[in-house]
């Protein structure tokens, strides 16, 4: 099992941090998570309404990929920079978009109701909303443009891990074997997630049971990519590592009279992002 879904030479050829558990973990509980926003998503396209039409869905779906085309464009022309010296900060950030992104879908009948039962109040207080448009069709378009930041993000970020896993200090790695690997784990781990999300989906009959099972997934899914993401060691030196290596540096040669005591929220402050060190 271990030749299928670690490196070859592991655990020479990868270097220290590299988060093989906490990442099926991760992937699991985003897998159970993403089953129940699936299953709102239907039901957004119109699956038991007997007053949708498959034009519809199409033209729905059409919007969200416009929408998400159009949110890809912006988001790389913004964050294409910043993906690979802040790979660690995208990373995470990766998760809360698409974490964001399945909240919405998961609650958007919860949302269509609550817009139907106030619409004269929400028509009065947002004039630029048509009325005659359902709230679905904004939340939808709302989750891919996020999921689209999260492909954008996650596509620069992990591949900037993945060159550090694959170079170790000692030893040679292999990018193309690490991401080999790790894509057939992830695939385990979604089938996984998936079949036990089709047992227990059945039995999530109720709002408040599947708003529970699903904020508890996300909570865990963040909690364990923080906890993976922190425990990453780079050789390589952005903004905050090599503020703080300046710092450092400065108060060795004599120049400061005190050592600067930064705090981890002090660093991103600086830099207006989660924190780096």
């Amino acid at each position: 099992i271990a030749k299928v879904f670690l490196p070859a030479g592991y655990p020479r050829s990868v270097s220290p941090g590299y988060y093989r558990i906490l990442n099926a973990l991760q992937a699991f509980c985003s897998s159970l998570a993403g089953f129940l926003s699936s299953r709102a998503t239907l039901e957004g396209y119109g699956v038991g309404d007997a007053t949708a039409t498959a034009t519809n869905a199409l033209l729905l779906t059409v919007l969200q990929d416009i929408f998400g085309q159009l949110t890809t464009i912006v988001g790389a022309f913004f964050f294409g920079s910043s993906l690979f010296p802040e790979a660690k900060t995208y990373r995470f950030l990766t998760d809360l978009l698409n974490d964001a992104a399945i909240i919405i879908d998961t609650l958007s009948p919860l949302l269509a109701s609550l817009y139907d039962a106030y619409a004269p109040q929400i028509a009065t207080s947002l004039p630029f909303l048509p009325p005659t448009v359902p709230l679905r069709v904004y939340t939808l378009c709302l989750s891919a443009s996020l999921r689209s930041l999260c492909g954008i993000a996650a596509g620069g970020s992990k591949n900037a891990i993945k060159m550090h896993f694959a170079t170790p200090s000692e030893g040679t790695g292999d990018v193309g074997d690490l991401d080999a690997k790790d894509s057939s784990k992830e695939t385990v781990l979604a089938l996984l997630g998936m079949l036990i999300g089709t047992l227990t989906v059945p039995y999530l009959t109720t709002p408040s049971l599947t708003y529970a099972v699903l904020f508890v997934m996300v909570f865990l899914h963040l909690l364990i990519n923080y906890l993976a993401v922190r425990g990453v060691i780079f050789r390589t030196l952005n903004r905050q590592r090599a503020c703080l290596a300046w710092m450092a540096f400065k108060f060795e040669r004599g120049l400061m009279a005190t050592p600067p005591i930064l705090r981890l929220w002090s660093v991103s402050l600086c830099t207006r992002t989660i924190s780096e060190a």
